[in-house]
């Protein structure tokens, strides 16, 4: 029964950092803005180009695949056979998304060159 704690513990840290991230990334996006101005460099290009980095088509696709082999690797942790106290389980969870991010950055490498 403890063993579920530890799961939705992972859920809770998991959904508290993504509205940190959600929370801090406007902020700092307005903070450069300012500074920008500030410095004298803020034109019209400029602005054009934060606004495209926000909405780059392979955004989607990098969040796709990292929440994709997260959950694969959730998936493979809960068959593992495995101790109460050992932390097999979050070293597969963070393999799995990491190669989920090493696929992205082939798949971005490639697409460049």
């Amino acid at each position: 029964m403890q063993e579920q704690y530890g799961v939705q513990g992972a859920y809770v840290t998991l959904a508290i950092a993504f509205g940190i991230y959600l929370i801090i990334k406007p902020f700092t996006k307005y903070l450069l803005r300012r500074r920008l101005m500030e410095l004298g460099q803020w034109n019209e290009e400029s602005l054009r180009q934060l606004d495209d980095e926000a909405s780059l088509p392979t955004d989607n696709l990098k969040w796709g695949l990292i929440l994709l082999f997260f959950g694969l690797g959730l998936i493979i942790a809960a068959f593992v056979p495995r101790s109460f106290d050992s932390t097999l389980p979050y070293g597969i969870v963070a393999v799995s998304t990491s190669i989920g991010f090493l696929i992205y950055y082939g798949m971005i490498s490639r697409q460049k060159s």
